[in-house]
């Protein structure tokens, strides 16, 4: 069984990403993890995610940092516009690091570099 933990900065974007546009945006999390729990299985991984929503950010021996487009139902976005979500995976550990909105106008290279650095609270 995987192990879901959530960085404590996470808490704080997901709590203010609900409160601007996304109230449901807790359920999706839900989603996520249960794609994560077969994508991500230690003993017999299978891909449900599409490659195309997936992106392998950094890798050493210990981690691979991902990120993935978060899908949010019951809002009008579109695709693209779908908040973005770090999250590094340890063999049956995840932890989510950051998550960015659209609406943030975030850069990749900042946030790569944000969830980086919360990843070494971890490991």
């Amino acid at each position: 069984m995987i192990q879901f933990l959530y960085h404590d900065g996470i808490q704080k974007e997901i709590a203010a990403i609900k409160k601007r546009r996304l109230p449901n945006i807790e359920q999706d999390f839900n989603s996520i993890e249960r794609l994560c729990q077969v994508q991500f299985d230690p003993n017999n991984p299978r891909q449900v995610i599409a490659p195309t929503k997936l992106h392998r950010i950094k890798q050493n021996d210990v981690w691979v940092l991902w990120k993935i487009e978060l899908a949010v139902r019951n809002t009008n976005l579109k695709p693209n516009q779908w908040p973005r979500l770090w999250f590094v995976v340890r063999g049956a550990t995840i932890v989510f690091l950051c998550i960015a909105s659209h609406i943030d106008n975030y850069n990749d290279e900042e946030k790569n570099n944000l969830a980086l650095s919360r990843l070494s609270d971890y490991f």
